[in-house]
């Protein structure tokens, strides 16, 4: 496997399920990719990519080299880093991942104040939640992601995760109870959850990054000995929308609620706290001048926007 261009054209197609998206990440023709892809698995002798499916699909040989590409090339940019380190090189590229929330506050001022300080560094923002992040940052596609975890909210994905990354605290991001303007308890200074029984919670579907808040769902109206109906929506915004509405009830973080609305009422909890830790994570071992930079204009922003973070004893 001597040619990492065969090695990166089958991963981008494995990452996209698409040959015309790979080409376009890459910046090749899609025949280009096709012909590096075909010429890999003639390398191998084995076929990595279902072609009859669409999207396309990798093989079960492709799922196992799509793994070890993931690693293989992070450390190929990893030893790039590195030497551009040595080098004390400070032009080149930095690319930032970020969660929608997160790209709608905080991240805009943290990228701003980087380009000023530092114009000869080309930033590029990808908006993606922390399954594809943290692949992402293994392959080297990210440099650094802000991504988001539950405390205290046990058998959910990323609790005590380290695989390989470090990170920094970067802020706490509260939960509100959100109702609609006119709800008989939208003059109460703070909502027992047990008073909302018959209500309809809004909330995500259950899909691999919103697991741990739905957990976290169930385990405070489980405490509060509830089991509400649940209207699953797929955006925060329609969330907003539906609750404004008279249509359910639902528990939103500080961050998605940027702008202020008169058609709903935003609460705390009555004997609770929730809120989510935020992150900065990068892979360990990357020397990247740059993301010490921009990990600390983040931290900076995020404060800005949600105050100090909470010591914690845990992740």
């Amino acid at each position: 496997m001597h040619d990492l261009r065969r090695l990166r054209a089958f991963y981008a197609v494995a990452e996209h399920g698409s040959f015309s998206a790979a080409g376009l990440e890459l910046g090749y023709a899609q025949s280009v990719v096709s012909h590096h892809v075909a010429a890999l698995e003639r390398q191998l002798g084995l076929t990595l990519i279902n072609r009859g499916t669409r999207p396309v699909s990798v093989t079960h040989a492709g799922a196992r080299l799509r793994h070890h590409a993931e690693i293989i090339l992070g450390q190929v940019s990893a030893a790039e880093d590195d030497l551009r380190a040595i080098a004390g090189l400070e032009s080149g590229t930095l690319k930032v991942g970020a969660f929608l929330s997160v790209c709608n506050t905080f991240l805009p001022a943290a990228v701003a104040r980087f380009e000023r300080a530092h114009p000869e560094v080309e930033l590029e923002i990808a908006q993606l939640e922390e399954p594809a992040a943290l692949r992402k940052l293994r392959s080297g596609d990210l440099d650094v992601a802000v991504v988001w975890r539950i405390p205290d909210v046990p058998g959910t994905p990323g609790a005590g995760r380290d695989d390989g990354f470090d990170e920094l605290h970067l802020a706490d991001d509260p939960y509100w109870i959100v109702l609609p303007a006119r709800h008989r308890l939208g003059r109460r200074r703070e909502v027992p959850l047990g008073e909302l029984a018959d209500e309809r919670f809004i909330a995500p579907p259950a899909h691999e990054h919103t697991l741990s808040y739905r957990a976290m769902l169930a385990q405070l109206w489980s405490q509060a000995g509830i089991e509400p109906r649940v209207h699953e929506v797929q955006d925060v915004t329609v969330a907003r929308a539906m609750i404004a509405a008279g249509l359910s009830v639902g528990l939103l973080s500080e961050l998605t609620m940027s702008e202020q609305r008169p058609d709903i009422a935003v609460r705390p909890i009555r004997g609770s706290d929730p809120r989510r830790r935020l992150y900065a994570t990068w892979l360990r071992g990357r020397r990247v001048p740059a993301v010490a930079r921009m990990v600390r204009y983040l931290a900076e922003a995020a404060q800005a926007r949600l105050g100090r973070p909470q010591p914690s004893s845990g992740p």
